[in-house]
């Protein structure tokens, strides 16, 4: 490489000066660009003890027993605004972009979103509109491995969300307490027939205190022709007062060739001081066979965004034995 500042300095001093007063321009706009722009990073970290009987490496029975625990994720958020006042930008989850940046799993963990009075556009990995409408049921303090939602009745509301790429574009508007969205989620599958898209709708409701949440999804999977169509619609109630947070969720699964799933879940969570404690149930059935279970986490927040917490949660199926699943650590925020 040539070294330019000797280079300089050895043809004329006057150029020198010259070159370092350009260098320092040229440092002050690019400052005043970066500026401009909002770019924030966040993580977390946890460790601890995990056990019981299911594999971390999936849901079946028969785990590793009690073993360490470890995990930290990192996230960048990036924004910045137009001269006629849209906002736009993207995040990026280093846990689940790691398959993105080596080409192994599409895009997990990257969204760019553009948003103004007109409502938001995001695409990438995002909620479908399902998921967007629908509310989760509260789980309390949450553990470092989710233990407490790691049985065979949770249902994350995900609907038909990862049928395809995982790539989602959505679109969604709120206006005062009334919120909708609808979303695509493409086939793009290659060399096999390209089949219908997965296409979702979203509805939120603010009563007060009483959240209602509707959601909807439709499309064909993404197996070999002919394709088997799929439906889900869903019901969620949200309900907060004070330190106490209750929740609800209903929703039925319809696929071409076989029963209906329904699921139901429930939950609540309590908080006092620095102590939050939460307990939830799920279950799941199709015709005579059902899966079902329950969690529960208890959390003591020691300040400065580190916690203690404690999971636990336990699963049945229909003809299968019990399966349980624990973890306490500490969980940091930064």
């Amino acid at each position: 490489m040539v070294n330019t500042g000797y280079y300089f300095c050895k043809s004329s001093c006057a150029f020198w000066r010259v070159h370092n007063h350009l260098f320092a321009s040229t440092a002050l706009i690019l400052s005043a660009g970066f500026a401009a722009a909002d770019i924030s990073l966040s993580g977390s970290a946890e460790m601890g003890v995990v056990g019981g009987d299911r594999d971390r490496n999936g849901t079946a029975a028969g785990g590793s027993g009690t073993q360490f625990w470890t995990h930290v994720d990192v996230t960048f958020t990036l924004s910045g605004s137009t001269d006629n006042g849209l906002t736009f930008g993207a995040s990026v989850d280093l846990d689940e972009a790691g398959d993105a940046i080596d080409g192994s799993d599409g895009m997990d963990g990257i969204a760019v979103f553009l948003s103004g009075n007109f409502g938001t556009v995001t695409m990438g990995d995002t909620d479908g509109g399902f998921d967007w409408g629908m509310a989760e049921v509260p789980t309390g303090s949450g553990s470092i491995d989710d233990s407490e939602t790691a049985h065979n009745g949770w249902n994350g509301n995900g609907g038909l969300d990862g049928t395809h790429d995982g790539q989602i574009l959505r679109y969604d508007h709120s206006i005062g307490g009334l919120g909708f969205a609808v979303s695509v989620e493409l086939d793009d599958t290659v060399g096999v027939e390209e089949g219908d898209s997965i296409i979702g709708f979203g509805l939120r409701y603010n009563l007060g205190d009483l959240g209602i949440g509707l959601g909807y999804q439709t499309g064909e999977d993404s197996g070999p022709a002919p394709r088997n169509d799929l439906t889900v619609m869903g019901i969620s109630l949200a309900y907060s007062l004070g330190d106490i947070a209750l929740g609800a969720n209903y929703s039925v699964l319809e696929e071409t060739g076989a029963l209906d799933v329904t699921h139901i879940g429930l939950g609540a969570s309590y908080s006092m001081d620095a102590l939050t404690v939460g307990i939830n149930w799920g279950e799941y059935e199709q015709g005579t066979d059902s899966m079902s279970g329950w969690g529960l986490s208890a959390g003591y927040d020691l300040g400065g965004g580190a916690s203690i917490v404690f999971g636990y949660s336990n699963s049945s199926e229909t003809g299968q034995p019990d399966v349980d699943s624990w973890s306490i650590g500490l969980s940091m925020g930064f």
